[in-house]
């Protein structure tokens, strides 16, 4: 299978047509199915299991919508960002790890075993890298994130781009924002998407590097990112609708446009020249035209506030990496900060709004009022 239309620059920007998306088809397995084996675990190289299990494992279950009763998804610490959960897990692993060199897939959805621990592949078709893809370096580890299109695709068709990319970015980022609270040296890059070898189409969009040397891996403001402990990113749940107010928190506004602010010091990358990041509270929040441009999701007119990441332009890949990373980044900056926030991402935007077309959008509810000890704490975090 050739890359998805949908990740390419050709097909990518058709995602804010008003085209609707067909009927739903069978989204396929939720993990590549692939045979490993639980490698002994060394206690004292660097954590990686740990730091997978960290972010994209738990024990807990998603109700099923129709039952009540636990469903299938787990709740990850991670968020989805709309995409279905696509997202997998390669992990490549040289020297000073603990577990020893080769190639790994995290089991995150208990598709062999228990689940929560990272498989190590013994044969080269069953998933190992792609010629031209990313290679093991000598020491550390290079986590692959890879997704399975046919999740989104399968109920958004043409709209899935966007959202596979979300949904591998937040992951990505929650990676290394663990992995500062560790004091391992981490960044993520955006590869070009590949295939990945296996029984189901997969491909690589991300890199995260852990621990890997200064000459492969060049810092460019990574070591300025607040880390976020394992009990944090537990504590970490998307913002209920059935809890959100019917009126925006007094202040919401000002709160986000802080919180905004200083995430931006932080964010290793960039801003593309064509694109701006705004927040959205009070009266705006609730303009109809709004919800009618992010799928008709009405529920935001109850957030406290909505930040909402733009361009001018066709939307491109590059600028849903920017937008959608970013986002990432404002909520574990906050979550590293304890502020008493919660969020959800918002995807699905169509159109455009005043020359401006809306590459995705992160809401945010207040928990409780902001204290001074909560305040000194987001300053710290950075």
């Amino acid at each position: 299978m050739d890359v998805p239309h949908v990740l390419l620059p050709s097909g990518f920007a058709r995602a804010w047509s008003h085209e609707v998306p067909g009927p739903q088809q069978p989204p396929g397995p939720q993990g590549a199915p692939v045979p490993g084996t639980v490698e002994h675990l060394r206690q004292d190289g660097l954590p990686v299991s740990a730091m997978l299990r960290a972010i994209w494992w738990s024990e807990d279950f998603h109700p099923n919508p129709a039952t009540g009763l636990p469903g299938k998804v787990r709740k990850r610490p991670v968020p989805s960002a709309g995409g279905c959960y696509p997202v997998q897990l390669r992990v490549l692993c040289g020297e000073g790890c603990d577990v020893p060199p080769g190639t790994y897939v995290f089991n995150g959805s208990g598709f062999s075993g228990t689940g929560g621990d990272l498989l190590r592949l013994r044969n080269h078709d069953d998933g190992t890298p792609p010629q031209g893809g990313p290679q093991a370096p000598a020491r550390g580890a290079v986590v692959v994130l890879t997704v399975l299109p046919q999740r989104t695709l399968a109920k958004y068709y043409h709209r899935a781009g966007p959202l596979l990319i979300a949904d591998a970015a937040y992951a990505a980022v929650a990676l290394v924002h663990h992995a500062a609270a560790q004091g391992v040296d981490a960044r993520w890059d955006v590869v070009a998407p590949v295939r990945w070898p296996g029984s189901v189409p997969e491909f690589a969009l991300a890199t995260v590097s852990l621990g890997v040397s200064a000459e492969r891996c060049l810092q460019r403001r990574h070591d300025r990112i607040a880390g976020v402990s394992q009990v944090q990113l537990a504590a970490r749940r998307s913002c209920e609708f059935s809890r959100l107010r019917a009126r925006p928190a007094a202040g919401a506004g000002r709160v986000a446009e802080d919180l905004l602010e200083r995430s931006l010091l932080s964010f290793p990358e960039p801003t593309p020249p064509s694109c701006s990041a705004r927040i959205l509270s009070a009266e705006p929040l609730r303009d109809p035209e709004l919800a009618d441009r992010c799928a008709g999701q009405r529920w935001i007119g109850n957030l406290d506030a909505l930040v909402v990441f733009e361009t001018p332009g066709t939307p491109t890949p590059a600028a849903m990496w920017w937008a959608a990373t970013l986002a990432a980044h404002i909520l574990y900056t906050a979550l590293g900060a304890d502020l008493p926030l919660e969020f959800r991402p918002v995807g699905g935007w169509t159109g455009s709004h005043s020359g401006w077309t809306t590459l995705h959008g992160l809401g945010m509810a207040i928990r409780k009022p902001l204290t001074a000890n909560h305040e000194r704490a987001a300053h710290a975090g950075q």
